[in-house]
């Protein structure tokens, strides 16, 4: 994963590189406030970027990022997606002791 900027918002999301099936996705948008040379101000659009090496099979697409934020197997992807059934089952997801699952499964959810 690495960090590119903008000064204009670029579409988040899966780009297909021309020429193969590679492709970028973009996702986590953020804004920045950044001082330039001259004192002044602009706003900067930040993005993490992932690269994959698939971009036909959407599948294969979410599956890539998922792993390189969190390089676990298909036994993790699993056991997230029955536990935050169970979870929201029983009432239990948007518990404040579970937020830190609750932001991990929005992740991958929304690669």
């Amino acid at each position: 994963m690495r960090t590119e900027r903008f000064t204009e918002p670029h579409k988040l999301g899966l780009e297909k590189l021309t020429g193969d099936n590679t492709g970028l996705v973009y996702t986590n948008e953020r804004t920045e406030v950044v001082n330039d040379e001259q004192g002044g101000e602009h706003t900067e659009y930040v993005y993490d970027v992932y690269e994959v090496t698939d971009a036909r099979d959407p599948h294969k697409v979410k599956n890539d990022v998922i792993n390189a934020e969190h390089p676990f197997g298909d036994e993790t992807k699993i056991l997230r997606k029955t536990l935050a059934k169970v979870l929201k089952a029983a009432g239990q997801y948007n518990s404040p002791d579970l937020a830190e699952f609750k932001q991990y499964n929005e992740f991958c959810e929304s690669v």
